[in-house]
């Protein structure tokens, strides 16, 4: 029987380092804004009149008739809820 020589393995360790000291982190100071008192700025707004354009059923694109149902459903809903 041949006797083979047993080496060593070495252990992989970490290298030692220098251990520093952390210094305490510095918080920002809170400031709290203070508030600006003004006057209340009044917006009129112009309402303008939009008409309603009536189409057919054979001039709809396939997205208009796509929400079709969902206009009479809201406005169903509506009514059964004005009801109940």
């Amino acid at each position: 029987m041949p006797t083979a020589t047993s080496t060593t393995r070495k252990r992989r360790t970490r290298k030692v380092s220098a251990t520093t000291v952390k210094q305490p982190r510095k918080s920002a100071s809170k400031v709290t804004p203070t508030p600006v008192q003004s006057e209340p700025v009044v917006v009129k707004k112009e309402v303008e009149s939009v008409e309603k354009v009536r189409r057919n059923l054979n001039q709809l694109d396939g997205f208009e008739l796509a929400l079709l149902p969902l206009i009479y459903l809201e406005g169903f809903a509506k009514l059964v809820l004005k009801i109940v």
